[in-house]
């Protein structure tokens, strides 16, 4: 397990189920997870330079960030960047067509399908039913990454919980109820402006008062 933990506290709990008690996390999960071993893998299947050279000759796209220099030269990658990573990532597929076994293009066809059907703002049994077919047809053929040496095994957390998504749908209600999206934004602008604003020096009293300034031109407004 994440952590090297091999005892977990809820072990000897009685009529447990962690994962009814953690709800899912498009943003850690799918984008700062599988978009992160998606990208990776890229970079295995290929050179970083012939991978910035494709990513290079893409057109450019309405609302798509066009990565002229590339992923290699990237250092920290904030959440944004990785929505614009992954909307690049659809049509480098097309990029990626006979560089890589058709079983590879599969999986990434089957995750982000998975991605993108997680945030649906509504969902019916087809729709549900429609992430599942994706999952189990990604999981038909990951095989090919073991055998491309790419990876030894997929005892993956971020993996692993993708099977509880569609129950957490069914449970808690779309996605979007409980994103942490929403969160890490109120903390660039409840922290990191509050932080900018002030002088560095005792900075917590004059990051409360820029904070509740904030609120009261709000309000006004």
């Amino acid at each position: 397990m994440s952590g090297s933990v091999t005892t977990p506290f809820w072990v000897e709990l009685l009529l447990r189920c962690i994962h009814r008690s953690i709800t899912v996390d498009v943003l850690h999960q799918l984008y700062l997870g599988i978009i992160k071993y998606l990208l990776t893998w890229c970079s295995s299947l290929m050179s970083e330079s012939e991978l910035d050279c494709r990513l290079q000759a893409l057109p450019q796209c309405h609302s798509i960030h066009h990565f002229k220099c590339g992923w290699s030269k990237l250092t920290q990658i904030s959440g944004n960047e990785r929505k614009q990573m992954t909307r690049v990532l659809v049509v480098l597929l097309g990029c990626l067509v006979g560089k890589v076994p058709n079983n590879v293009l599969t999986c990434y066809r089957a995750l982000l399908d998975f991605l993108y059907l997680a945030q649906y703002p509504s969902h019916n049994d087809d729709s549900l039913q429609y992430m599942e077919d994706a999952l189990t047809l990604f999981h038909n053929h990951k095989q090919v990454f073991v055998t491309l040496g790419i990876r030894e095994h997929f005892n993956i957390p971020k993996f692993h919980s993708l099977l509880h998504y569609v129950d957490s749908i069914k449970m808690y209600g779309t996605t979007d109820n409980y994103n942490t999206e929403a969160f890490e934004r109120l903390h660039i602008d409840l922290a990191k402006e509050g932080w900018r604003a002030s002088n560095t020096w005792n900075a917590i009293p004059q990051m409360t008062k820029w904070v509740e300034r904030q609120e009261k031109i709000d309000m006004f407004g």
